[in-house]
């Protein structure tokens, strides 16, 4: 599970492996939103996306784009549009 990976993947630093943190942020992000943990689940949505609007990589919007899907439950909440704005704005990555 990802989210028992996740210490492990944590010791990667952001400035070397730029394009694997920010999807093992998306990564680890849906892994909480499947057990309907939204706070933390956006926390570290938001910060994917942060490291990889830095970067041009098909597969990491791939994991952006699950992450939104995952999303779904939660499609009226506002931090979530706000999210998913943000995401077609900063990525070009729509649900």
């Amino acid at each position: 599970m990802a989210l028992t990976w996740n210490p492990q993947a944590a010791a990667m630093p952001t400035g070397v492996f730029t394009r694997s943190v920010g999807m093992r942020l998306a990564i680890v992000g849906t892994a909480h939103l499947q057990v309907r943990d939204l706070d933390h689940g956006l926390e570290l949505g938001n910060r994917s996306v942060d490291i990889l609007a830095r970067v041009q990589s098909s597969r990491a919007k791939d994991y952006v784009r699950e992450f939104n899907t995952a999303l779904a439950p939660w499609r009226r909440e506002p931090a979530v549009r706000e999210f998913l704005h943000r995401t077609r704005k900063e990525l070009g990555v729509a649900a």
